[in-house]
């Protein structure tokens, strides 16, 4: 696990992700479906398979991008939900680039 590093900048890019330098110059995009579906609120986390409601909306994207604190963002995301605030420690830990996926034991992403 890596040791807790904050973000430098956040900024959507587009509407098709949201893109984190941290502090430590690693570079994460996130696509906005891989978010959603990673929602950290208890209603999301209790769906099975975090399966979205709202799968086939093409549109899917950050509306709105709020700091919690000094630990967290708030989205509020195109289809209306707004209840998951994503720690940085949860975002660094989602990160979808090769190296954090190798280093995960996950399989990159082709």
């Amino acid at each position: 696990m890596v040791a807790h590093v904050a973000p430098g900048t956040i900024k959507r890019l587009g509407k098709e992700s949201i893109e984190i330098v941290w502090c430590d110059d690693h570079r994460s995009v996130f696509p906005n479906r891989y978010l959603r579906e990673h929602c950290p609120c208890a209603s999301c986390r209790d769906q099975p398979a975090r399966s979205l409601p709202v799968f086939g909306q093409v549109d899917l994207f950050p509306a709105e991008i709020a700091l919690v604190g000094r630990y967290a963002i708030s989205i509020q995301w195109s289809d209306h939900h707004h209840d998951g605030i994503y720690s940085y420690a949860t975002l660094r830990a989602l990160c979808p680039c090769d190296a954090c996926q190798v280093r995960r034991g996950d399989a990159p992403a082709v």
